[in-house]
């Protein structure tokens, strides 16, 4: 696997794993924080990301978010 695909399966990962926990996290600073790194990695790597690999709870909270059109094949 080359390098950027790589980078790019595990920018998926913690995507889907960050959108997964936010709505379970209590501490309101720490949500705030893992909201951030979550649209860091969107904003980042998300043209590269295809949004069909995300499951059904990551995708909401990555629509909630206003994230969604962010990942290869959005809008």
């Amino acid at each position: 696997m080359a390098d950027s695909q790589q980078q790019h399966w595990l920018d998926q990962q913690a995507i889907e794993r960050l959108a997964q926990h936010i709505p379970f996290e209590t501490d309101p600073q720490t949500k705030a924080e893992c909201i951030e790194m979550l649209r860091g990695l969107v904003i980042r790597s998300g043209r590269f990301i295809n949004r069909d690999l995300f499951g059904f709870e990551a995708e909401q909270e990555l629509r909630r978010l206003g994230l969604w059109d962010r990942l290869a094949g959005g809008a």
